[in-house]
């Protein structure tokens, strides 16, 4: 499952809290397409979890889940 870009503004705030986050420029983020690839997906919730920011309701699988 890929974030879309306003998932991704949605999670951090802003396009320039994602650039903070990552070491990008807002600039750059404002040229991602709308669906992001798997790459920047991980980047994206890596940064959300070491920065103690929530995720899209069932983004992530339970234990139970992934166990499945």
């Amino acid at each position: 499952m890929n974030l879309t870009k306003s998932q991704a503004i949605e999670i951090f705030g802003s396009q320039s809290e994602i650039g903070r986050a990552l070491g990008i420029s807002r600039s750059a983020v404002s040229l991602w397409p709308d669906v992001l690839d798997q790459r920047r997906t991980d980047e994206l919730v890596g940064a959300a979890a070491r920065l103690g920011k929530s995720l899209p309701d069932g983004f992530v699988a339970t234990a139970e889940q992934a166990a499945a």
